[in-house]
């Protein structure tokens, strides 16, 4: 993604010779993802819509995927910021009905303007405005979410293209999966290294009974242990500036409003040549595939192989 969550393509340059170009997309693509500056959502949330009536605030990954614990009739929403210029930013709010796929859009994009009283769901209003997240930002305008990124190789040892890249918060925010829900955090006691991942099969809410654990190392590479592209990945965790437990995830929320929010976006490079429509659908299809065996060569917070 140019943003995250967003797909990029690479169009070819005029006037570039066709080496150099190969050349500077194997580069690109076979760099490791980097902290960089980028914009969160803060979102205040009120039951009246004059927005006068608080009832909670959060901050939110642009195109994260977050379970809907506000009404049954989705299951999950995503916000997108589309304009970025100060004093006309937008963001387009979508729901879906599984996870955050277009198979599962419940309806089109509603489009909200920061700073205004907007409709949200479930019959919630909210007012919402673009945070910063940087290593060298400080103070309450500054986004305070801690991140992970899941990037996937197209070799072993985490080596050649990096075909895909998913990004979560690691507040413990509850993100919705297919069919399911899951929470990722950073546990204490491990020097912030080792990143804890809760699974909730067939829940909606990150509550259930049923739930599986998994602990992965930051920078440590995992092999898929398969013969089809990606053959391996590896998480690695940004922090921001100041250290701070997401909003979202106070204890003192009003009942109803007590849930945890998610990201499941994606980034992806597609090649230069060929069918990009196929190589995505494919590609889409391996990973999900991959993400399960890759989960189960994980550890489990018991100490036994997953």
């Amino acid at each position: 993604l140019a943003r995250r969550g967003a797909r990029m393509s690479h169009p070819r340059r005029p006037g570039l010779p066709a080496v150099m170009l190969a050349c500077a997309l194997a580069l690109q693509l076979e760099s490791p993802p980097v902290a960089a500056d980028t914009m969160d959502i803060n979102a205040v949330l009120y039951k009246d819509a004059n927005c006068f009536e608080r009832a909670d605030e959060m901050v939110l990954l642009d195109q994260g995927c977050y379970a809907n614990r506000y009404a049954n009739l989705t299951k999950a929403f995503q916000l997108k910021i589309v304009v970025f210029e100060t004093g006309i930013q937008k963001i387009d709010l979508r729901e879906y009905l599984n996870d955050c796929y277009p198979a599962y859009l419940f309806r089109p994009a509603r489009t909200i303007h920061c700073g205004r009283c907007e409709s949200f769901v479930g019959g919630f209003f909210v007012q919402t405005s673009l945070r910063l997240r940087s290593s060298t930002c400080e103070g309450y305008s500054c986004s305070p979410l801690n991140t992970a990124v899941q990037s996937f190789y197209s070799m072993e040892n985490c080596e050649g293209l990096v075909m895909e890249n998913y990004y979560y918060p690691l507040q413990g925010e509850c993100m919705r999966y297919n069919n399911g829900s899951q929470a990722f955090s950073l546990p204490p006691g491990y020097g912030g290294k080792n990143i804890s991942q809760v699974d909730f099969p067939g829940n909606d809410g990150c509550n259930g009974v049923s739930q599986r654990k998994y602990s992965m190392v930051d920078g440590q590479c995992y092999s898929l242990y398969s013969n089809v592209a990606p053959l391996s990945f590896v998480w690695q965790v940004e922090k921001a500036k100041p250290l701070a437990v997401s909003p979202a995830t106070r204890s003192a929320s009003p009942p109803g409003l007590a849930w945890a929010l998610a990201l499941g976006a994606s980034s992806l490079w597609l090649p230069p040549c060929g069918s990009r429509r196929l190589w995505a659908v494919r590609l889409e299809e391996t990973v999900a595939a991959a993400r399960g065996a890759g989960r189960r060569r994980c550890v489990r917070h018991d100490g036994r192989n997953a």
